[in-house]
């Protein structure tokens, strides 16, 4: 079981360049990846994209990557803007001549200024440094794939535990079950008898009528079908939970299961005790789907 929130981080670096890879992941009902590289990585965010795919379902992730050169002189061009140096020196000389100033324009007055002078980094990534981006990355994925598998297995004690205790008040509706029905039963009697005239058409009402109308009434309300499905629920929800591979939209769907089988019992019931361990288990089931919503 993996939880779909992550954290990874991994750098690694060479006489000439270092690299810095971070992986941060939230929940998503889908896969979404947002790559932020360096212009010059730019080439390889497909092959980035499909090797962290292979890894991750679900989830959005944020991937950062930091490079950082350590060379004195970086690999490049100087690039000089001459119309935008003639703009600059026809400025400075129109300035000196209206203030009536006797100033020479220098060289480094017009070589200071914005673009004119611009050093233009080289996008070329050699395969040494291609070597350590890959490197770096499939640090931090590890890294993060270790930290989903972790929180995983937390989230994994957790379900067991609320399963458990589900489990329990389950149980307990059942025990009660044939109290309430008994009860039920009482009152169904004592409606039809009353709302049922003694004779029709001069005859007097059949007893096995009256016995056979609170039979099915019995059956609408009875909760045994709910509890079934319900013992069902949780036992594929354990198999599941305990596969190699847990898929967190499987146990999703489960849980609206557990819900729906749940409510159910509780427009059925006429027991105090029946209704306090379906509030019981409500709220069990809410955390169950909270810890659902972070699995992949």
């Amino acid at each position: 079981m993996k939880s779909m929130t992550g954290f990874g981080n991994f750098r690694t670096q060479n006489n000439e360049v270092s690299i810095e890879v971070s992986i941060r992941a939230v929940n998503g009902r889908f896969l979404e990846t947002r790559f932020h590289l360096p212009r010059g990585y730019f080439p390889y965010e497909i092959e980035l994209k499909k090797k962290f795919s292979s890894s991750v379902l679900r989830g959005t992730a944020d991937v950062y990557v930091l490079r950082k050169t350590k060379s004195s002189v970086s690999s490049g061009r100087i690039s000089v803007n001459l119309k935008l140096a003639h703009e600059y020196l026809k400025a400075f000389k129109k300035l000196s001549s209206e203030l009536r100033l006797n100033e020479n324009v220098r060289l480094e007055q017009i070589s200071k200024q914005p673009e004119v002078i611009q050093f233009e980094e080289s996008d070329a990534i050699s395969a040494n440094e291609l070597s350590l981006l890959k490197k770096a990355f499939e640090g931090a994925l590890k890294k993060f794939d270790a930290e989903r598998v972790r929180e995983g297995a937390a989230l994994k004690k957790d379900l067991q535990k609320n399963l458990k205790d589900l489990q329990k008040h389950i149980g307990r509706v059942s025990k009660m079950r044939d109290e309430a029905n008994k009860l039920l039963q009482e009152r169904f009697e004592s409606k039809v008898k009353s709302r049922l005239p003694k004779e029709v058409a001069g005859q007097q009402m059949d007893p096995q009528r009256i016995s056979q109308e609170i039979v099915i009434q019995l059956e609408k309300a009875d909760i045994n079908e709910e509890i079934t499905r319900l013992t069902e629920h949780i036992k594929n929800f354990d198999k599941l939970i305990e596969m190699p591979v847990v898929e967190g939209k499987k146990l999703d769907f489960y849980t609206q299961e557990l819900l729906r089988e749940v409510n159910t019992i509780g427009s059925k019931s006429q027991v105090a005790g029946i209704t306090e361990s379906v509030v019981e288990a409500k709220t069990l089931i809410e955390r169950i789907r909270e810890q659902v919503q972070n699995i992949e």
